[in-house]
């Protein structure tokens, strides 16, 4: 194995048979033609599984050439696929292997739809089981905390636009990153959601207060979302979009609400490294958007207990089991640290 492997194996480069199924199962029918099973999928996801699909085909095509010119569910066993774990696993840890062979799996149901993947995920399961555990620090960060350095970053600008008695680009982005996790502390929307909302769409005034307008075609369960904004944050976006937002480059050329430096909306990954980074300066540790999530989640557990369940409906999710498994902290950590500060209390 000493060749250089290709890490993603180029979609023209793919077998013809594997193209052609791909390209099947994403097309979009008309009244005449049925829609493959895949023509519902976002392009995010769209993406992120022919990532690991043709991450597979790099490996296969450098290490078993002779597998190639089969069928595309022919290619895979449980050997097979512990040949391709292994090598993952040089790269990256256990948790991003479980991520890929998810997302492997969820291509081959695309490309092989007649056929039986469910000891693909046995096999992830397993190695999802055995690897370390590890809670990010983000995890301590509860929407509050969240939302009060967004309306800090703004301060922050307005201050310095006082003094400096001009606004600059810096100014700018500094009261547009402010903004952003100020608005997703309260209105916790997906990375999808949030780098689609546009001005006059998606963002929408009523009198003296702005609300956000999300159609169903922006959101990853296809379930339009409503959120009301605050008048102490619909006056920042007022401010946001008559003194700050004109000054950052090409922004009067679309209507996307969070312009870049790139005369053009803001794509997911600028969105994700600008709150990354801010909040990272500020707590030691960076926050990644899907977080802004668990922070509501958190809150509301700590704050309404009794009514924990409405987190269900801000977060857009179909059922609470979903809010309750994944979003919302153990009650355990919490009374665990009701205990520690109060032990901390009386040793004071």
């Amino acid at each position: 194995m000493s060749r250089k492997t290709k890490m993603h194996l180029p979609f023209d480069d793919w077998p013809a048979e594997d193209r052609i199924r791909w390209e099947t199962a994403l097309a979009t029918g008309d009244r005449f033609d049925e829609s493959g099973p895949g023509a519902h999928l976002a392009e995010s996801t769209r993406r992120v599984w022919r990532e690991s699909y043709a991450r597979f085909l790099g490996f296969i095509s450098t290490y078993r050439q002779d597998l190639m010119h089969l069928p595309p569910n022919a290619r895979l066993d449980r050997l097979i696929v512990a040949d391709y774990v292994a090598w993952r696993s040089k790269s990256c840890g256990d948790v991003t292997v479980v991520i890929d062979l998810d997302h492997l799996r969820s291509a081959l149901k695309l490309i092989c739809p007649g056929v039986d993947w469910s000891w693909m995920l046995t096999i992830t399961k397993r190695i999802a089981a055995a690897a370390p555990r590890r809670h990010p620090k983000s995890h301590l960060v509860t929407s509050d905390r969240l939302y009060a350095f967004g309306l800090e970053l703004m301060d922050g600008a307005v201050a310095d636009v006082d003094d400096a008695k001009q606004v600059s680009k810096v100014h700018a982005f500094q009261y547009r990153d402010g903004l952003i996790i100020a608005l997703l502390a309260l209105n916790p929307v997906r990375s999808r959601t949030l780098v689609a909302m546009r001005i006059g769409t998606h963002l929408v005034k009523t009198g003296n207060l702005w609300g956000l307008d999300i159609p169903a075609v922006d959101t990853k369960n296809q379930r339009p979302l409503d959120y009301p904004i605050p008048r102490e944050l619909s006056a920042r976006i007022d401010l946001y979009l008559e003194r700050f937002r004109s000054r950052i480059p090409g922004a009067a050329r679309h209507p996307g609400l969070w312009a870049s430096n790139q005369r053009r909306p803001m794509c997911a990954m600028a969105i994700y490294d600008a709150v990354f980074r801010r909040t990272k300066k500020a707590f030691g540790f960076g926050v990644n958007l899907h977080r802004f999530r668990h922070a509501a989640g958190s809150f509301w557990s700590i704050h309404d207990p009794a009514n924990v369940r409405g987190v269900k409906d801000l977060l857009g999710h179909a059922s609470f089991g979903t809010t309750e498994r994944h979003y919302i902290m153990a009650q355990s950590r919490l009374a665990g640290r009701v205990l520690a500060r109060a032990v901390d209390a009386a040793r004071k």
